[in-house]
């Protein structure tokens, strides 16, 4: 992958993650909660699973992933193996 693209590719994501939603949520109410010292660590855990979600991502690990029969969760028998339960069994 180019340098470019790479650099493209953070800046989208950094731009999409300073959109207010569930992880600056959680950010402000243990600033307000906990104090600053807490609201510090949370960023930096959530720049470190935002990071490794990014590298993986450029990785190709989702595509991996997405290949897979396993991720196939839609259909019972993909994912699990087995036929599905009737419906006489989920009742016992």
């Amino acid at each position: 992958m180019a340098f470019d693209h790479w650099l493209a590719f953070v800046a989208a994501s950094a731009v999409l993650l300073a959109i207010p939603g569930p992880t600056v949520l959680l950010v402000i109410s243990y600033a307000l909660g906990h104090g600053r010292r807490a609201a510090w660590s949370t960023v930096a855990g959530v720049t470190l699973g935002d990071f490794t979600s990014m590298t993986t991502s450029l990785l190709g690990l989702g595509a991996v992933l997405a290949a897979g029969r396993v991720t196939d969760f839609s259909n019972p028998r993909v994912s699990t193996g087995t036929n599905p339960p009737s419906a006489s069994q989920r009742l016992e």
